[in-house]
């Protein structure tokens, strides 16, 4: 998974090392083969347990397909729409059907406005089929400077 490969890297590197040296590391190699394959499982593991996406009909959801090859070719996207079009709720369940979330822990949402965003997190998390697990959906208010796990309640 994404959270263990700049450690497992380390390891890798420094076994590396010490193997030119002369080092015997044939038993730590093993040891990192096998976290390597636990990693991977887990990784595999999300993966097959994406819950099934449903897209209401809104303006966002009628260009998801087109949005989401924006997203995988770019670093930043910038997606503009009038209030109501599902930018907040449909965006994070486009980059969750690409992949994005999967190979970490948690979806993050950004929210600049003091809107109730507990609620958008409720919401997103509400529409997955199955919902997904309780307090994996973030919500960041940039103007509360604070952070919060969502949960069910509206």
């Amino acid at each position: 998974m994404s959270l263990d490969r700049h450690g497992l890297k380390r390891q890798l590197d420094r076994l590396r090392s010490e193997a030119s040296k002369g080092k015997d590391v044939a038993a730590a190699l093993q040891q990192l083969a096998d976290k390597i394959e636990r990693s991977a499982s887990r990784c595999n593991q999300r993966r097959a347990s994406v819950p099934v996406i449903n897209y209401p009909d809104l303006p966002v959801s009628g260009k998801k397909d087109e949005i989401a090859e924006l997203i995988k070719n770019h670093q930043v996207t910038i997606v503009c729409g009038e209030t109501g079009s599902g930018k907040t709720t449909q965006l994070p369940k486009i980059c969750l059907e690409i992949g994005r979330g999967v190979k970490l822990q948690s979806v993050y949402l950004s929210q600049y406005q003091l809107i109730p965003y507990q609620r958008v997190a409720g919401h997103f998390k509400d529409q997955l089929t199955p919902p997904i697990r309780e307090g994996s959906v973030y919500v960041y208010n940039r103007q509360a400077k604070s952070c919060l796990k969502a949960s069910s309640k509206k």
